[in-house]
């Protein structure tokens, strides 16, 4: 009889649990697709309006409906993403991929004794970091702009021309890392030591350079042009740390090479520098942003030996855990080196050597007794 209870209330709550679901389930896609078929690009308090609506307004005694001139489209109602595509094309026409001016990109160094090292760099990074960095580099593949919305407050109508530039970042970023990875052509890590199982699916299309990395430059890079102090705006230094963070993420993720990221960082540069800040409508983009962001200015500097490390442990800890990896990380490069070099000497020395060390480097002695 026990049992008899015990399995009607197990069965009775798999079947509530099931039923749930799938009523929940069903709700959820018919009022999704209820709102989806009346969504409004227009927004009331920053909420997507859904109003469904079928017929036209009925006419109060019969009377026409007069029409409405003195029109334009509003400015304002134009979507930010497609008012940067306009300022897209206009940068396509710049002449920045041929001509004397065009940028450049440096070919990589795929050489063995580079490879090696690069290649051990992301073991390196692998091994150290993946696991804590694994959510992050995965919500990074397709969606990095959220976390620059999130740190600039961008987003429900603040800061628009900033989301503007952001956005212009993005798909300038991609137009100009598309063309050289295209050009150049280099193998994915992946490619080279299939042992580092990407973290993320390799993306279909040539490593160097890294479009994140150029990408993430390019918006870190016009930040730093809203202020006067430029990159030692204390703002800017925030925006130079997410970026390398992000673009740091993809070599851990396994699907870059250090060598892509920093071409990538050079050629966001070069992009901004010498075409996008010239022309007119980046120009009037950048004037109204740096109003967005008028009056910030830095409040003051910690103490470092009394600010807590936001990464965990102890300031002091951390600086000295960080001295000493980045002096192996420095060194242990030429450490290799040195051993491959010295391989084609060591047949020819080994022989030398053995004359040179005696059978017995150290005779046996015994303990006196006192």
């Amino acid at each position: 009889m026990t049992h008899g209870y015990r399995d009607g209330a197990v069965d009775g709550a798999v079947d509530g649990a099931v039923d749930g679901a799938v009523d929940g389930a069903v709700d959820g896609a018919v009022d999704g697709a209820v709102a989806a078929g009346s969504y409004a690009p227009y927004r009331s308090a920053g909420k997507a309006a859904g109003l469904p609506f079928n017929e036209p307004l009925g006419r109060k005694g019969g009377v026409p409906f007069s029409y409405l001139g003195g029109q334009e489209f509003p400015a304002d109602a134009w979507s930010p993403q497609l008012e940067v595509k306009l300022i897209l094309q206009r940068f396509a026409k710049t002449g920045w991929d041929e001509g004397d001016s065009a940028i450049q990109v440096d070919n990589p160094d795929d050489g063995d004794l580079a490879l090696r090292r690069e290649v051990h760099d992301l073991i390196a990074m692998r091994n150290n970091h993946r696991a804590h960095r694994a959510a992050e580099i995965v919500a990074q593949v397709a969606n990095s702009e959220a976390y620059w919305s999130n740190m600039l407050m961008m987003g429900a109508g603040n800061r628009p021309a900033t989301q503007k530039l952001i956005m212009l970042a993005m798909q300038a970023g991609q137009m100009v890392a598309l063309h050289f990875k295209h050009k150049i052509g280099r193998a994915r890590p992946v490619q080279v030591c299939p042992a580092l199982m990407p973290l993320v699916p390799t993306p279909p299309h040539a490593s160097y350079p890294s479009g994140h990395a150029t990408q993430m430059t390019l918006i870190a890079t016009m930040i730093a042009a809203l202020f006067d102090d430029g990159e030692a705006h204390a703002m800017t230094r925030y925006a130079a740390a997410l970026a390398q963070r992000i673009s740091e993420n993809r070599e851990i993720a396994g699907v870059h090479f250090r060598s892509d990221t920093r071409a990538g960082q050079q050629l966001a540069k070069d992009t901004f520098h010498g075409f996008l800040k010239e022309m007119p409508e980046v120009k009037a983009l950048l004037a109204e942003a740096r109003a967005e962001w008028s009056g910030i200015t830095c409040s003051f500097a910690p103490d470092p030996e009394t600010l807590p490390d936001l990464e965990g442990g102890t300031s002091l800890s951390r600086r000295v855990s960080n001295a000493v990896a980045s002096r192996l990380a420095n060194d242990l490069p030429d450490l290799i080196a040195a051993a491959l070099n010295s391989d084609s000497d060591s047949d020819s020395d080994s022989e030398a050597k053995k004359a040179e060390r005696p059978d017995k480097p150290f005779k046996d002695q015994k303990k006196k007794s006192p």
